[in-house]
């Protein structure tokens, strides 16, 4: 991750966002809620005493994890301190850090970073991952959420998106054999994301799908 290129998006991230992606697929929030909503289903009845937001930019999950999370102490981390100002204003309670050494040695029950390391340097990608590995406390789980390369919508919206120029994609197979470098002693792992809004009465059959590669995104669940 590069702080001083998202500090230059921190204050137009939404709309630079938006422009992104053509008007028919544009659903603001609900990308964004689709992956905390995930991850409370899949955690099911278990309820995370903190939860730390890796990459968290400006934000954008914050309010979700707060509404699924209402009990949990947030936490956010992003190098990019002008984004932490706008993340802030979303959710006031959240503490938010941009220096990696502040939460080192504390230990979180869930982690999640959506769509964040296919912004890390490939040959940084298995540090940030086994970092996160040894924040998270005993029994404590990480989710991580890539854009899914197979998709060829997808990868237009990558290619043509401002803040992904210097990005490089992230396979779901290399993502489980990170996951597996990292130390990770377990993994869950699906596609998702498979239909617009114009087919979101069929949003439901989305968790059987989990298994073709055909979902806007991927999710890998992480337990160390």
């Amino acid at each position: 991750m590069n702080s001083p290129e998202f500090d230059q998006y921190a204050k137009q991230y939404d709309h630079v966002l938006g422009e992104a992606i053509p008007e028919s697929l544009n659903e603001d929030g609900y990308f964004a809620e689709y992956k905390v909503a995930l991850m409370a289903s899949r955690l099911r009845t278990h309820k995370p005493k903190r939860i730390l937001d890796f990459g968290c930019g400006a934000g954008r999950s914050l309010p979700y994890l707060e509404k699924y999370f209402p009990e949990s102490e947030l936490y956010g981390y992003d190098l990019s301190s002008a984004s932490l100002e706008f993340a802030a204003k979303r959710v006031p309670r959240a503490m938010l850090f941009s220096d990696w050494n502040e939460i080192a040695a504390m230990r979180f029950d869930v982690v999640i970073a959506a769509n964040v390391f296919h912004h890390i340097p490939v040959s940084e990608r298995l540090k940030a991952l086994t970092q996160c590995r040894l924040i998270l406390a005993e029994g404590g789980q990480m989710f991580l959420f890539e854009h899914n390369p197979f998709n060829p919508l997808t990868r237009w919206i990558f290619e043509r998106c401002p803040f992904d120029i210097d990005a490089e994609m992230l396979k779901m197979r290399s993502a489980l054999d990170m996951c597996r470098e990292a130390g990770f002693n377990s993994e869950q792992h699906g596609y998702t994301l498979f239909f617009p809004r114009q087919l979101a009465f069929l949003r439901g059959f989305e968790p059987w799908l989990k298994r073709f590669p055909l979902g806007a995104q991927y999710y890998v669940q992480m337990a160390s």
